[in-house]
């Protein structure tokens, strides 16, 4: 009787089984061959789409958006003081949210499946009408790529396989124009600029960082409460919203308008302006063999950062991408640090002009931080922890980072040098990053103090990258980061031969003479003066190996690494893993470089989309930061990668469960390579070539062969090689 009940149940459930697929349209074969490709994430079979906080995005660098959100953001659009004293009446300059005029529903769809196209950047969602059966509705979302100022959405509607008409009731959801807490907005539809077909907005924040009210000129689709489509027949209907801002133009509010009018003739035209562009983008990545949830990893983390910078528009990017107001928006030292570093390698000038430009045009606001230390008489280039709009300090005065938290001035100088040792290039170095660079110098030698009995120079009261440490004094990654960036800065003096223009000896004299905490005995490095242990928020001593890459024994390096993985909390952010991960790997421990490898993308499992947390609980999304430690981790470290002044060090590496790896289009001194490699061979392969400069291969199996020919070079997998350039004279 039992066996008969078991049997009875074990029908019924495959009944329902059988009975819940067919509810639901499934996806065609060649939607399913892109997520197992990793260039697809999908939700189907009755999955919902996750609510707002793990929600994709879709943007362009200049303009995005959470899918489903209420607030659209455009780069360098801010609301708020810079001074914030905490009350909660009292906001922060904060990304400013534009009313979501994209946010359309199809009020009598019923949803089936959906997924963001990572290659494409667009995002679909694919309906039936219970109505209508036989019709097939898709909603497409994205953000222009080639055409900056514009959000695209399409609703496709298939009806040629009906006999009915069928109509699609729309409504924009969320929009409320009087209680928006960021614009006052002004409608000015009913005005000269009068259309049938759409709306015009302007939008002016409500209080100005300091002195500038920005201004945004929308001007978008008016949504039809609904359309009506033939029997028989498909159609395709464009909503398109177009952004301008005063910060572009004077002209914005009739610019905006012109975009609109000339993008709306060429809507049949966009998506493939938009694939081509992206196209372009994706010349360069990465590839992984073996592990498709591991691609998909990849593909989205690039995604995400490449859909919140572009070349031509220089407002940096912050922990959460452009699609989020995560910590208000705010570039940090994460940009220098976690997020500069991968994506320099296949793409520098977004690099360039995005995130280091982003820097260059703020010089006058880091001047203006320095000034403020008015006791301490501090000059040069201080550059804030939390930087917006204006580049001047915008991080709350209730939290100390604000203050105390500098070495971000350091890591920026250690940027341009990153930038310059991979790319060569000498006229912006001239023209832009000197500059800079001697100003940050100039900050640091006011700020240090001398020892006089022991002739050494300290830099005291300051918060290290472990945040829990507040007022310490010579946090040994500071003060590395700084002698560091003398020496930088003096190369480039030097290279320049204006080191008579310089106060060489001094400068020189910081850099030898700065306290560099080392315990003798032991052979490890005190965080700071006086650590004893206490746990730590987040990897610092052990960015000393890397990025820093400060020369000392693997003794030294793994006495270090095994010392604070220990104390370091189980609650911090994602990076911490991914530099454990590029230590053990340097190390050549394979074994515990797998233990902190799958803890580095432990969290952005919690999402159909891959959007990642900042901790394994939450905070911050999408979490930029932590997918470009991830990046690191698989490029420094299971690649092997080091960026020398005249080199490229690599020694290649599998991640467990691969079995293969290839970066793609890696560019350095101007010319391109594909560097891959499998349980057996590395392949490095020329694609083009840069004609002022020659490059030569070194390893155990080739002595300095100069790379000149298409033709692909193999070398034993296991084998440590490095790329070197030598100018043709």
């Amino acid at each position: 009787m039992k066996i008969n009940n078991i049997i009875k149940l074990f029908i019924l459930i495959v009944l329902i089984s059988i009975i819940n697929s067919q509810e639901y349209l499934q996806p065609p074969q060649w939607w399913n061959e892109r997520v197992e490709a990793g260039n697809l994430l999908s939700i189907s079979n009755g999955e919902q789409e996750p609510t707002n906080y793990l929600m994709t995005n879709v943007g362009n660098g200049y303009v995005a958006f959470v899918i489903g959100g209420e607030s659209i953001y455009v780069g360098g659009v801010y609301n708020g003081p810079a001074i914030n004293l905490g009350n909660a009446n009292h906001l922060p300059s904060h990304r400013a949210g534009i009313p979501n005029f994209q946010n359309i529903e199809i009020s009598n769809a019923q949803f089936q499946y959906a997924g963001l196209d990572i290659e494409n950047a667009t995002y679909t969602r694919v309906y039936s009408i219970p109505s209508s059966a036989g019709t097939i509705v898709k909603q497409i979302f994205y953000a222009h790529q080639k055409i900056r100022n514009i959000l695209v959405q399409e609703i496709q509607v298939d009806n040629s396989n009906t006999e009915t008409d069928v109509t699609l009731q729309l409504n924009v959801v969320g929009i409320n124009l009087t209680a928006n807490v960021d614009f006052n907005i002004l409608n000015l539809t009913n005005t000269q600029f009068t259309g049938n077909d759409y709306q015009l907005y302007n939008l002016t924040i409500k209080v100005p960082e300091v002195n500038f009210m920005t201004s945004v000129a929308v001007t978008t689709t008016t949504v039809p409460q609904s359309i009506t489509i033939k029997r028989g027949e498909k159609k395709k209907h464009h909503y398109i919203t177009s952004f301008l801002t005063n910060i572009e133009t004077n002209d914005y509010i009739e610019g905006s308008l012109d975009i609109y009018k000339t993008t709306f003739l060429l809507a049949d035209d966009l998506m493939k302006s938009h694939l081509d562009e992206w196209n372009k983008i994706w010349k360069s990545g990465i590839e992984v063999g073996g592990d498709s949830h591991l691609q998909q990893v990849v593909n989205s983390s690039l995604y995400y950062l490449f859909s919140s910078i572009r070349d031509d528009w220089s407002y940096g990017i912050s922990p959460g991408g452009l699609a989020s107001d995560g910590y208000n928006g705010h570039s940090f030292w994460d940009t220098e640090t976690w997020m500069l570093p991968p994506i320099l390698l296949l793409n520098p000038k977004v690099v360039r002009d995005c995130l280091l430009q982003y820097r260059i045009n703020n010089l006058a606001g880091a001047h203006e931080k320095a000034l403020s230390y008015k006791s301490n008489n501090y000059t040069g280039f201080m550059f804030p922890w939390e930087s917006a709009f204006t580049g001047i300090e915008v991080c709350p005065t209730f939290a100390p980072t604000g203050i105390l938290e500098q070495h971000i001035t350091a890591d920026i100088a250690l940027a341009i040098r990153q930038y310059y040792y991979l790319t060569g290039d000498l006229e912006w170095l001239i023209d832009f990053g000197y500059k800079a660079l001697k100003g940050i110098a100039q900050f640091w030698a006011s700020r240090v103090e001398y020892d006089q009995l022991n002739q050494q120079y300290s830099i005291n009261t300051i918060i290290p990258p472990d945040e829990y440490a507040v007022g310490v004094n010579n946090s040994v990654y500071t003060n590395v980061a700084v002698k560091m960036t003398f020496e930088w800065v003096i190369e480039v003096a030097t290279l320049l031969n204006d080191t008579e223009n310089i106060p060489f000896e001094h400068w020189s004299s910081i850099a030898n003479g700065l306290v560099i905490l080392f315990d003798e005995a032991n052979q490890w490095h005190p965080e700071y003066q006086g650590y004893k242990g206490e746990t730590i928020k987040q990897a610092d001593v052990v960015l000393l190996g890397f990025p820093l890459m400060y020369n000392m024994s693997k003794e030294v390096r793994k006495n270090d690494l095994i010392y604070y993985e220990a104390v370091t909390t189980n609650s911090g952010p994602a990076m911490t893993y991914s530099m454990h991960t590029v230590a053990w790997l340097e190390l050549e421990s394979l074994e515990n470089a797998t233990k902190q490898w799958f803890r580095s993308y432990n969290n952005c499992n919690n999402s159909p989309f891959l959007v990642w947390t900042e901790t394994p609980t939450g905070g911050a999304v999408n979490f930029a930061t932590g997918m470009g430690g991830f990046l690191q981790g698989l490029m420094f470290g299971y690649g092997g990668i080091r960026v020398h002044q005249g080199n490229l060090d690599f020694y290649p590496q599998l991640p467990e469960g691969t079995t293969s790896l290839k970066i793609r289009s890696m560019n350095y001194i101007g010319s391109t390579f594909n560097v891959g490699w499998n349980q057996t061979t590395i392949t490095f392969e020329m694609l083009t070539f840069n004609p002022s400069v020659y490059l030569t291969l070194l390893s155990i199996e080739y002595d300095n062969i100069i790379l000149n020919t298409l033709n692909p070079i193999y070398l034993t997998f296991g084998s440590k090689f490095q790329i070197y350039f030598n100018n043709n004279n």
